[in-house]
């Protein structure tokens, strides 16, 4: 036996639920100081190597800057437009920016920072600057 189709009554108020959670997440993550995507930062021998996960941009869409001990990385990618806008029943897809600063434990070479970007995932490498001052002691 067919049934014609029900229209879905609730399909308003799960969107309107949807939207308000989003909002919530969004304001958490502002108040506890967390960013837009995670890093991990590895020192090795004479470099930092910051690894992002940071999906869904180009090459040519991040600006990446180092100012002392602060590695600034910014994206920002734009959806692209369609002039056949009213054949959508739902578009969720948007204009998206992420920014995060992280303050490097240690003094960097900015001018010799190297980064690639590879399946979503973005890596910084920044050299360590020597310190004269530090002196290798061996133990005996």
């Amino acid at each position: 036996m067919n049934y014609p189709m029900q229209p879905n009554y609730f399909s308003d108020f799960d969107d309107l639920f949807e939207r308000m959670n989003q909002g919530f997440g969004t304001m958490g993550r502002a108040v506890s100081g967390s960013a837009d995507f995670a890093v991990d930062i590895a020192h090795h021998d004479d470099e930092l190597v910051v690894t992002a996960d940071v999906p869904g941009f180009e090459k040519g869409e991040f600006d990446i800057s180092i100012d002392d001990d602060r590695l600034t990385v910014r994206a920002e990618s734009e959806m692209e437009s369609s002039s056949d806008d009213d054949s959508y029943v739902r578009r969720e897809r948007h204009h998206r920016t992420v920014r995060r600063t992280i303050h490097l434990p240690v003094a960097v070479d900015g001018e010799n920072a190297t980064a690639t970007y590879r399946n979503g995932v973005l890596t910084v490498t920044v050299p360590v600057e020597a310190d004269g001052d530090v002196r290798h002691i061996d133990v005996e």
